[in-house]
């Protein structure tokens, strides 16, 4: 007997989350934001007086920071110009936010309907990424130049796994990408003002690369219709 939950075809709501992703632009804006903010770090650990260069997870800090606060009107903004007048616009999904139910009652009114036009980008890909390379980033590092064969391989991993049912999965290939792009650092030595953004920069590449990737299959599958009528006229 088959499943027949696999065969349903997916409610609005997932159609609706899964289409915020469809044209890679998420991964584009925060892969450019990652690679901004690595190359900041880079640059302070190579000209900032020696007394501050251990402050450069501030960097990290307010670069997150910011991106959490702007990455909605960013995307925005992009899509506004790039997405909607080609496949049309659709209520962008709420974020979504990690909720543990400690207390079960009893009760006679229904439950309201579970929301599905939810996207746990922040907290699965960029919270993911935050946590696993800014401890990192301060005083104290046990892993030394081991920090990006050891800590990319595993972002690579996680990433796959925690999204892999999610409203917007990783394919197993493009993980194992980045996994190997860390794996790499096990044979290659990084310059010494590079070691500690290197996760960052690996990671906000990979994302950058997928992202454009996206893109471009979008942008072939749907031309503009305004150049079109354009072109017509």
């Amino acid at each position: 007997m088959k499943d027949q939950s696999s065969t349903q075809p997916a409610s609005y709501g997932r159609r609706a989350a899964s289409y915020w992703f469809a044209d890679g632009l998420p991964e584009l804006l925060f892969g450019l934001a990652l690679v901004i903010m690595a190359a900041l770090v880079f640059l302070w650990r190579m000209y900032a007086p020696k007394p501050w260069i251990r402050f450069d997870w501030l960097i990290l800090a307010v670069g997150f920071i910011l991106y959490f606060l702007m990455e909605r009107r960013g995307l925005d903004f992009l899509k506004s110009r790039v997405t909607y007048p080609r496949t049309g616009y659709v209520q962008p999904p709420e974020e979504g936010q990690w909720r543990v139910q400690t207390l079960t009652t009893l009760s006679l009114r229904p439950d309201p309907p579970a929301r599905e036009n939810v996207t746990f980008f922040q907290w699965r890909t960029v919270g993911l990424i935050f946590w696993a390379v800014y401890p990192f980033m301060l005083d104290g590092n046990p892993l030394g130049r081991w920090v990006v064969p050891v800590v990319v391989p595993a972002l690579a991993v996680t990433l796959y796994a925690v999204n892999r049912s999610s409203e917007h999965p990783y394919r197993w290939w493009s993980a194992l990408i980045l996994a190997l792009a860390g794996l790499v650092f096990v044979w290659v030595d990084a310059p010494a003002p590079l070691q500690r953004p290197l996760p960052l920069l690996l990671a906000g590449a990979w994302l950058l690369a997928q992202g454009a990737f996206t893109l471009g299959h979008y942008l072939r599958a749907n031309p503009d219709p305004r150049a079109a009528e354009g072109v017509r006229a």
